[in-house]
């Protein structure tokens, strides 16, 4: 990733110069200033530019949202699924949110939050908003223990 932003940078500069050398010396700085801003975004780019390729190289690796995946975005609820391979990932997820509660529930003698469990196993948030209500929604009112 290195060499990809280094490169970026150099041609990003480079065009910046391109770009407002002549409206400077004809002394018309708003035209410099605006030629600016597409080489200045391409600058910031090559900062934000590697991470983001890195994040979604990192999310199609894990298989968390690739087309064929069980626990891709169609997968976010208790729903009938047309595709019937996609229920028992679900069924697995649920299982596994219901193994933490329990090792949260062991440790702080407290249902685990969403948050907790979305950093756990590695989920979205909407997804362990929606397991997390499904658990709590499991256990009976008045119980004191994980479900």
């Amino acid at each position: 990733m290195r060499p990809a932003r280094r490169l970026l940078i150099f041609s990003s500069v480079m065009t910046l110069a391109l770009n407002i050398t002549d409206p400077l010396l004809a002394g018309q700085f708003g035209k410099a200033a605006s030629d600016a801003v597409g080489p200045l975004l391409l600058i910031g780019w090559a900062k934000v530019g590697p991470g983001l390729l890195q994040a979604i190289s990192g999310v199609q690796g894990r298989g968390e949202y690739s087309a064929g995946s069980a626990a891709g975005p169609h997968a976010d609820g208790p729903k009938e699924y047309a595709d019937a391979g996609t229920r028992p990932a679900y069924d697995d997820l649920l299982e596994r949110a219901r193994r933490e509660n329990a090792k949260h529930w062991e440790l702080h003698q407290r249902p685990i939050s969403a948050e907790t469990l979305r950093k756990r196993l590695r989920i979205g948030a909407a997804r362990s908003r929606m397991l997390v209500a499904v658990i709590r929604g499991d256990s009976s009112p008045g119980c004191s223990c994980p479900s």
